[in-house]
């Protein structure tokens, strides 16, 4: 569940990216590799679980025997140190282990991928930490010690020096690596792989002297690309749960946000919020654009208290308006009668609710590249709020059905102008526009 955020911001990243015509990779970088993973094995060795249980509940049971084994650890030492064995079998190459291993993340990734669908993301590369060991970190060592730049302590770590001022360790004192380490050769591989003009880390604002240590390594290494790589930070959640509990698996969330919804819909007697055809999926998107939208309103770096009446709620500014409004205009534009025409006529467009519209539509650009500049969500997410308020009243006023043939036309092409500023919108912050509700 604490990769919700990261999740929704880079995605909303990469889609305002995508919009203005810039080449994007999305990559998700998973952690893979480390004595946590020795850990889970003695886990899943305690818990006895079997392939066909594993392979049908990944991400639970994988967590739960992490969980068993971090509770036992703390009372038996020797749980640690078989956790410590278990992981330098899995580094020197243990043929069992690593079919294991290979074999629960391929689940994993399954799995994530499913979640991901739920909320309308896809990522081009899954890459992982353990990509990056051996041989890469090898030739980076060689590098660093090539220029001057490897100090060894007293203590028999291996340091980078950043400007006679910061010394940032790179291997440990027992020579095994750390998590920077294989950082740099990740950002040498994804620099020779894919020539990129700039790389962007969306991370939480907790990892700001990772990231630093990181940029200031590369830059020491006289790397021309170093300057392009950014921290886009983010603040965190807080109260981010289930209702019943602690439990906080994403599919968990999204299963009951859906749920919610549905009752919430089906409750509605004053409202137009009616399930469509296809119940289900309808109220996994309305869920999953409340939750998305209540996030990407906030401000990215500041931390926030989730409140569920505040993100699911059907009236106010949430998801739900932006969703309701776009299925009151595709609904407007099927049932009005009238005929798009080739022309605008502004002279028949002169009522306060049409010139607000109009004024609106115009200013869509400009809260584009403000939120490109500033890389901030909620820019854009007010804006449509606000928007979406402006075509509410419209519909009020600006009658089609039952009027003059050119008038009616001529506010057919302002609300379907509306409704392609919004549809874009949406689809950039990561929503997923319903046609019907």
């Amino acid at each position: 569940m604490g990769h919700l955020r990261s999740t929704i911001i880079g995605n909303f990243t990469a889609n305002i990216l995508e919009f203005l015509s810039h080449k994007v990779v999305r990559i998700n970088y998973l952690g893979d590799w480390g004595t946590q993973f020795g850990l889970l094995q003695v886990g899943l060795d305690m818990c006895d679980y079997s392939e066909t249980m594993i392979k049908q509940n990944p991400l639970q049971l994988l967590y739960q025997a992490y969980v068993e084994a971090n509770k036992r650890a703390e009372i038996d030492p020797s749980v640690s140190a078989r956790a410590r064995e278990a992981f330098c079998s899995l580094e020197r190459g243990n043929t069992d282990n690593m079919k294991k291993w290979q074999l629960f993340r391929s689940y994993t990734e399954q799995e994530l991928q499913h979640v991901y669908q739920r909320l309308g993301i896809r990522f081009d590369e899954y890459r992982w930490e353990s990509q990056y060991s051996g041989k890469q970190i090898s030739s980076i060592l060689h590098l660093l010690e090539t220029r001057g730049l490897l100090k060894n302590e007293s203590d028999g770590k291996k340091v980078v020096e950043i400007n006679e001022q910061w010394r940032v360790p790179v291997i440990k004192s027992d020579g095994s690596t750390l998590y920077l380490t294989r950082d740099i050769a990740a950002a040498l591989d994804r620099y020779d792989q894919h020539n990129f003009t700039e790389m962007l880390y969306v991370v939480d604002i907790s990892q700001t002297d990772h990231f630093a240590a990181l940029f200031g390594v590369l830059s020491s290494m006289q790397l021309p690309w170093a300057s392009s790589l950014k921290h886009i930070k983010f603040g965190r959640i807080r109260g981010m749960s289930t209702r019943k509990g602690s439990v906080v698996f994403l599919s968990d969330i999204l299963d009951e946000i859906r749920d919610i919804m549905a009752t919430k819909q089906q409750e509605s007697h004053t409202t137009k919020v009616l399930l469509g055809e296809n119940n289900e999926r309808t109220a996994d998107i309305l869920g999953t654009s409340a939750v998305i939208i209540n996030d990407l309103k906030q401000r990215r770096k500041r931390d926030y208290e989730f409140d569920w009446n505040r993100a699911l709620q059907v009236q106010g500014d949430t998801g739900v308006k932006l969703q309701y409004t776009h299925c009151r205009l595709c609904s407007l534009e099927k049932n009005s009668g009238a005929t798009l025409p080739l022309e605008c006529d502004s002279s028949v467009l002169q009522e306060r609710e049409a010139v607000l519209l109009v004024k609106n539509i115009a200013r869509f650009n400009e809260v584009i590249m403000k939120t490109y500049e500033d890389l901030e969500a909620c820019i854009l997410v007010n804006y449509l709020l606000q928007f979406c308020n402006l075509i509410n009243s419209a519909f009020e006023v600006l009658q089609i059905k039952n009027e003059d043939v050119h008038i009616g036309s001529q506010r057919l092409l302002l609300f379907h102008s509306s409704r392609i500023v919004l549809n874009q919108g949406m689809k950039i912050l990561g929503l997923q526009p319903l046609q019907q509700m």
